[in-house]
């Protein structure tokens, strides 16, 4: 299981995000950094913004993973392995 990220790092606002509201506005962030219409400083406040997003994002993903074990565990399941992150059913 991975270790929490720094939630040190991640702004209020941000904070406050569902994974889906985060999500987007990362893959928003993520096409404006891409078009390259900005200055260098706007590029490095959104690229600063976006960084803390999948931050957040990630930390969410992991707590997910958690409460699936809490939950696979609860259901009698003897041997717990890690979730298979490549297959889907």
């Amino acid at each position: 299981m991975k270790k929490k990220k720094n939630t040190a790092e991640i702004p209020e606002d941000i904070a406050k995000m569902s994974f889906e509201e985060a999500f987007s506005a990362l893959k928003a962030a993520t096409d404006r950094l891409e078009a390259e219409e900005v200055d260098l400083e706007s590029t490095l406040l959104e690229y600063a913004r976006a960084s803390a997003l999948a931050l957040h994002c990630a930390n969410l993903l992991d707590d997910a993973e958690k409460r699936i074990r809490v939950l696979i565990e609860s259901e009698g399941v003897i041997e717990l392995t890690d979730l298979d992150t490549e297959r889907v059913e």
